[in-house]
């Protein structure tokens, strides 16, 4: 089947965190813009995110590419938002229980952690997942930091009530049974778009329930190299060009061969 859905990670994958920003960078965006018109007018295949981040900086990072009128999965996995009417849908996994969880993670073990690392700091605006964030010039590799939050969260792994994977700059705690990959099967359930039918655009191992996943995948050059093991190994296409200009060269490369 030709692909309906293209779903986007943004931190980066298409948005470098670092400040390094280079003219092809604002390239890709502006061919990541055309994608969007084409698909909000029916043209294309539709453009979504597929991101740890909160449905404010989806918005945000929307309105640079041309806001598309298409849900994205946020949080990984929490919600599903569409950018362009505000509908929010949550994953009816999302339930009471886990609610109550959370917030007593963010009450009582979220102090203890960034107290002990202050060089972390909590990511602000999440409605239930937790972010804890290196702060910029911090230069520990987030693996160091994701094994000391696992260690510090270990009671609650055994519990089977959080699960913790992270990207290049944050470690994010999630409920057990919602990440990037029931965020898309909630969006493929909703939307009735078939999994084989999403192209899944990644660059770091939270990314990696949606590369698993979906029919299709590819990562930019700035990707992990694990995460282009993963990608080679789907039979998928690996850009030779970074971020933003990148993600526009995987969608190009699919949907120029008719992949549609």
């Amino acid at each position: 089947m030709g692909i309906k859905m293209i779903l986007i990670d943004v931190d980066d994958c298409m948005l470098p965190t670092d400040g390094n920003v280079s003219s092809e960078f604002y390239q890709g965006l502006e061919q990541i813009s055309k994608f969007v018109k084409r698909a909000n007018e029916g043209e294309f295949p539709q453009l979504g995110f597929c991101t740890g981040r909160d449905r404010n900086y989806v918005e945000a990072v929307a309105f640079h590419c041309g806001r598309p009128n298409s849900l994205s999965v946020i949080e990984s996995g929490v919600a599903l938002f569409n950018p362009t009417t505000k509908e929010l849908i949550p994953n009816p996994a999302l339930t009471p229980e886990i609610k109550k969880a959370f917030g007593e993670i963010s009450r009582k073990k979220i102090p203890q952690i960034i107290k002990k690392y202050p060089k972390l700091f909590l990511y602000p605006g999440n409605m239930v997942n937790v972010a804890l964030e290196k702060v910029h010039g911090f230069e520990t590799p987030i693996e160091e930091c994701y094994d000391c939050i696992k260690s510090e969260l270990a009671d609650l792994i055994d519990r089977g009530l959080i699960t913790i994977h992270h990207s290049r700059i944050a470690v994010d705690i999630s409920p057990i049974g919602i990440d990037k990959a029931s965020g898309v099967n909630f969006l493929s359930q909703h939307t009735g778009v078939k999994l084989n039918q999403i192209l899944g655009i990644g660059d770091s191992r939270g990314d990696f329930p949606l590369l698993n996943l979906v029919g299709r995948v590819g990562c930019p050059s700035n990707a992990s190299n694990e995460c282009k093991d993963v990608v080679f190994n789907r039979k998928g296409y690996i850009s030779p060009f970074n971020y933003a200009y990148g993600v526009a060269d995987i969608i190009n490369h699919f949907t120029r061969k008719g992949a549609r």
